[in-house]
């Protein structure tokens, strides 16, 4: 009699729970079988950073799942070099892997957190991370709105959900987010459960079991709203082909690249402050001299965010190369921002990374090498061309 009442309302909260349970791996093979298991897919939307990787899950989770293809990590470096950035250059070269573009301007640690936290399944994964001073120029790290504008409640619900991440880092994060909210304004249930992460307690897990169920709905609704945006992606994705690289470096031997790039370098860079000539005149206005002669690299929370980050990599078992990028020394030179702060800050990044057992790309005395660099922070023709070489190396460890 039990069960002929009941048994129909039990099933039903069954299947509900595993619907709730099961929606990312349902989602992720939905879009697979749809969309995405055709040859080159997946390579072709990693070319650069669409609003559809950044804050999604389903391209990301794709890509990291994808053996051929690389994960960038970074900011608006990865927009600069011209052919000879990675997402270009590696797009032509036949060295049996493809890179995955996750990072733009105003990305830093924070959101790489977010964006590698929720995902499993990482162990011996490979990945490369690229970092600039210019991210711990800023006392109290990540602007609210950067944040905002690079992450989502989706990234953070998975977060917070993921079985693999203990709940000590989840809880540094939740307080990491509390502290610069813009991005839960639109989801104010999803501030009170970080709020229940906040503090140690059982009072605090018993908040955390009763608001679970609604967290998980939260997060399977954005993560079905994930998946029905990939369609209309794929179609703006063909109207974006990769931009063509010359034969003379497509897939020409390493040395022949790099001669190449200090030609293209020398084409764009005749001053001698080794800064493209295009943004000569506005990076020499006597106030950006003044911003930099005043600059300071430490304290920042940056710091403490970077470290975080790298304790969620150890935790997930990732292989990543970190690539040390330098200032612009000439620029720094001529703008008085200090060259003993800077040695400093080398030092920090050398010291953190390696404490963990990382690979690190040093590449901090390289500072005053022509066209190494393109401005203050971003890397130029032949720095990439040379970090390209090296990132070739650790693949193929």
């Amino acid at each position: 009699m039990f069960i002929r009442r009941f048994g129909p309302i039990l099933l039903g909260f069954l299947l509900f729970g595993l619907t709730l349970v099961g929606m990312k791996p349902l989602t992720e093979y939905v879009c697979n079988q749809l969309w995405l298991n055709h040859p080159g897919t997946i390579e072709a939307v990693g070319r650069r950073a669409y609003d559809e990787v950044m804050l999604g899950n389903v391209l990301q989770a794709k890509a990291l799942a994808t053996p051929e293809v690389l994960p960038f990590y970074g900011s608006s470096e990865l927009g600069t070099g011209f052919e000879f950035n990675p997402s270009t250059l590696f797009n032509q070269r036949d060295e049996g892997f493809k890179p995955f573009i996750i990072g733009r301007g105003s990305v830093q640690s924070l959101v790489n957190i977010l964006n590698l936290a929720g995902q499993d399944h990482l162990q011996g994964r490979k990945m490369v991370f690229t970092f600039s001073p210019d991210w711990f120029a800023e006392r109290h790290g990540l602007e609210n709105d950067r944040l905002a504008m690079n992450s989502s409640p989706l990234h953070i619900y998975q977060t917070m959900l993921s079985p693999s991440l203990p709940a000590e880092l989840k809880r540094e994060i939740a307080q990491r987010i509390l502290d610069i909210p813009q991005v839960l304004q639109d989801d104010p249930f999803l501030e009170q459960y970080l709020q229940a992460y906040k503090a140690p307690g059982m009072f605090s897990q018993i908040k955390r079991i009763a608001y679970w169920p609604q967290a998980e709905i939260e997060c399977a609704a954005l993560e079905v709203q994930d998946a029905l945006k990939i369609r209309y992606l794929l179609n703006v994705v063909k109207e974006h082909p990769s931009i063509p690289v010359s034969p003379e470096i497509a897939n020409q031997p390493w040395n022949t690249v790099i001669k190449k790039s200090e030609q293209r370098g020398k084409a764009l860079i005749s001053n001698k402050l080794n800064i493209l000539d295009s943004l000569y005149e506005k990076t020499t206005k006597p106030e950006t001299k003044k911003a930099w002669s005043i600059l300071k690299l430490y304290p920042s929370k940056e710091y403490d965010d970077f470290d975080l980050m790298l304790r969620v990599l150890q935790q997930k078992g990732v292989k990543p190369l970190f690539v040390l990028i330098p200032a612009n020394g000439l620029w720094a030179d001529y703008a008085g921002f200090s060259p003993q702060e800077r040695q400093d800050y080398y030092q920090r990044m050398r010291s953190m990374i390696q404490a963990k057992g990382f690979e690190i790309a040093d590449f901090s005395s390289q500072e005053y090498e022509p066209y190494f660099m393109q401005d203050m922070w971003h890397i130029g023709t032949k720095g990439w061309a040379e970090v390209d070489k090296v990132i070739n190396q650790y693949v193929h460890e």
